[in-house]
Parts: C-alpha cells; structure tokens; sequence
C-alpha cells in the first residue's frame, strides 16, 4: 500500500517537533520537561486526529496506541528484555509502543534500558519523522543532563519508511517485535498464504511477521478480537499455535474513545519448527453446550441483497424482534428462494456488545407455518423438536452467567455459530 498524501499533513506536526527538540537541547524553556513529556505521550494521537480527516485514517488503519493501553499491555504480558535486545516494530506509526516499551523499561529501571536498540518502519514518512524525533525527545528526559556525554540515543535507534509486510534486515535483527498492526479490512490477494478476499490487515501482519523473524523472538502484538475468536480466522489461529509458544493473552476493551473495537493483547514465542496441530474449538470445556441440544445456523436471508422471488412466506427479521418471548405471528411476508424454517425454534441475535446486559438476547418461533429468517439472527433448533427445549434455551441464554461466559469468548459486535453452540448448559 502507498503512502497517502493526506496523511503526510501531519509532516506540519514534525515541524514543529524538531523545533521544540533544538530548544531542549539547548535547555529552553525552564520548564522544557513538562512539554517534552507531553510531546512523548499523547498529543501525537491528537494531531493525527487534528489534520487527517476519519476517513483516511480508516483507509490506513492510522489509529496510534493509547499510552495507557500500550502500559497495561505491557504490564500483563511481562516481556523479558536482556542485554542488546533489539525491538521493533513495522507498524510504528508516530513510535507510540516503541515509546511506551522504552518508558516501560525505565519505569521498572531495568539496566537494560542503554542497552537496547530500537527500530521502527512504516509506509507513511512523515509518522518516521515524528518517531524519529520524538525518540529523541525521550532520550533527553531519560537522563539529567539534556546532553550525556556516555549516552546518545540516536545511536541506538533506526527508523526508515519500509513497508513492515516485506522481509527486511530489521526483522533478521530484533530479539522482540511490538507492534499495534492497522485493522483496516484489506485485499488479501498476493498477501497472505492463508486467505483470498477481504481480510483484516492485522492478520497479515501477524502472519508476515511469523513467516519473516528468527526463532525464540517474542512477539507482543494488540490485536482486534475477531482474530480471537472469528470463526473466519480459525485457519490464522491454527497458523499461529503451529508456529508459535502461545505465551498469555489479555482481554483489554474497546481499543480507545475514537475506535469502536475491541482488542487484545498477546505474547508469542516463535517456535524453532513448525509443528502440526489440528484446529481447536474456541471453547474446550468438558460439560455440555448448546450444539449438543440443537443445530446451530445462521438465517439464510440477505434482504439487500436476494430477489423477491419464490414463495412468498413469513420473514423473522431482527429489527424490533421482541426479546425473551415467544412469537406466534409475523408481521412481514417476502418471497425467497432459499430455505424456510419450520417452528418451534429460537432465533437469536447476532448483534451485541461486549457489556450488555445480555449478550444473546433471543426469543421462541412459534409460528403456525415454517417462515424466512434473515441473516442478521441465528437460528436454534432443538433436535427433539420440542417447545419444551426451546424453553430450555431461553433460560440458558438470559443467565448472567451466560453473557459472562459470551464476553470472554468474543468481543466482537456480531455472535457466532461457533461461540453460540459452544455456550454450556
């Protein structure tokens, strides 16, 4: 992917970056410290969101780590630094987790922190530029003196405009990847080995980072959650446990106030060979779930999308669908040429947030005649054919312990068949 022009406004910001790193040098203002520390931290996102407007940072998936985020992260995964480890990231961006694992470093006042060396990559040249500057800036305040005679930071970090999805020298040289990679939606194509189509740009990046370091570096990536728990991307899960020491993983939210998805953090180990491994459900529990008592489906309507043509029956749409009741008359008719369902069954709906009251609000068919049920519901059947089992899945949906047990397994907006029949009895 190239470079956009509209992101390479934020060349202003840099500007003004090397100006305030000249007056620190020379120990201007008094204060200097106090707007070197908010030059490190938060105002890079700030000025991203100042002159690069939703859309294009979407496009790109230009969305800079929170510095808390990047903290707890570190905090959780506990990555082991030593003597010369070399971090890079190749999605650095303005060099928000390259920054952060360097305030980690100093925070927890590990002697490694002179030690290390730092790289960075991104397609958008004036994100280097801000990185490359900013690292000095925080060089400057991990020291006393604005210019230590012993230490200069600038030799201990490379920062090029490099697509991270090539193979290059940095990646044969670092010891440690951190990486926040964009979640925009992508064409896989000549991409992946995995996939053809539109894919999340995150699982290419993983996929090329595996495929590019040396064995026994580690990893530490914030990932959005569909790559958790997708049933799209069990294929990518299998890649990764084949290749990788699944080291720990933490559940983190929302990614921040200005993107709406949910992420998570992980530690991987990349193992010296590949080893098979068969697909895993994502939940391995031993009692039984919902798939045990009926067959889980997804309604076969795409109302945008298929023709009016066929017979004409009741149509379940999600919209307005009354939760935690029981259905015995459809409003809406439409003609389709694709399966009917016959009652009784549960329709539940996909859409949900991680947090809300219930994460699978459903509700019983009990409709005289089989109807259509669009694509936004997943559709519950029991395997008796009884109501008395469609009773039994309204009750095991509407418990707590339910939509706790949904909100560790997926965080994403839209439930699927997998994690709906793999939710225990």
């Amino acid at each position: 992917m190239k470079a956009s022009a509209k992101i390479n406004n934020y060349q202003k910001f840099v500007e003004s970056l090397h100006t305030n790193l000249t007056n620190f040098r020379m120990g201007m203002p008094e204060n200097w410290r106090e707007t070197a520390l908010r030059l490190v931290d938060g105002v890079a996102s700030e000025e991203l969101r100042n002159c690069v407007n939703i859309e294009e940072r979407r496009k790109y998936g230009a969305f800079f780590t929170d510095s808390v985020l990047a903290g707890k992260v570190l905090r959780k995964l506990d990555p082991v630094f030593g003597a010369g480890s070399v971090v890079y990231d190749p999605a650095c961006g303005a060099g928000n987790l390259l920054l952060a694992v360097h305030a980690f470093l100093k925070e927890t006042g590990s002697p490694f922190l002179r030690t290390c060396t730092w790289l960075g990559s991104d397609i958008h040249s004036s994100f280097v530029n801000a990185a490359r500057i900013r690292f000095s800036i925080a060089g400057l305040l991990a020291t006393n003196d604005p210019e230590p005679a012993d230490y200069q930071i600038e030799d201990h970090i490379k920062l090029d405009q490099v697509n991270g999805l090539a193979v290059n020298e940095y990646y044969a040289a670092a010891t440690h990847i951190v990486v926040n990679p964009p979640f925009n939606m992508v064409d896989s194509k000549s991409k992946s080995d995995l996939y053809s189509g539109k894919v999340s740009a995150a699982a290419i990046f993983i996929e090329k980072i595996i495929q590019h370091v040396r064995p026994g570096t580690t990893v530490l990536a914030i990932l959005p959650d569909v790559l958790r728990s997708g049933t799209r991307y069990e294929k990518w899960r299998d890649m990764v446990m084949r290749n990788c020491n699944y080291e720990n993983e933490v559940l983190l939210g929302q990614f921040d106030q200005y993107a709406d998805v949910d992420v998570f953090g992980v530690k991987l180990i990349k193992k010296n060979v590949a080893v098979a491994r068969p697909v895993a459900p994502i939940n391995n529990q031993p009692f039984r779930s919902i798939g045990d008592l009926c067959t889980v489906c997804v309604g076969r309507v795409v109302d945008y999308r298929d023709a009016d043509a066929g017979r004409r029956r009741g149509y379940i749409v999600s919209k307005g669908l009354p939760g935690w009741s029981t259905l015995k008359k459809t409003e809406r008719t439409r003609q389709h040429e694709g399966e009917a369902f016959t009652p009784p069954f549960v329709a539940v709906k996909r859409t949900s947030r991680p947090g809300d009251p219930y994460r699978a609000v459903a509700t019983i068919i009990r409709t005289p005649s089989p109807v259509y049920v669009d694509n936004h519901l997943i559709v519950l059947i029991p395997k008796s054919g009884t109501l008395k089992d469609c009773r039994k899945l309204l009750q095991a949906l509407k418990r707590k312990e339910t939509s706790d047990w949904i909100d560790r397994q997926i965080r994403c907006r839209h439930l699927t068949v997998k994690v709906v029949s793999n939710i225990p009895l």
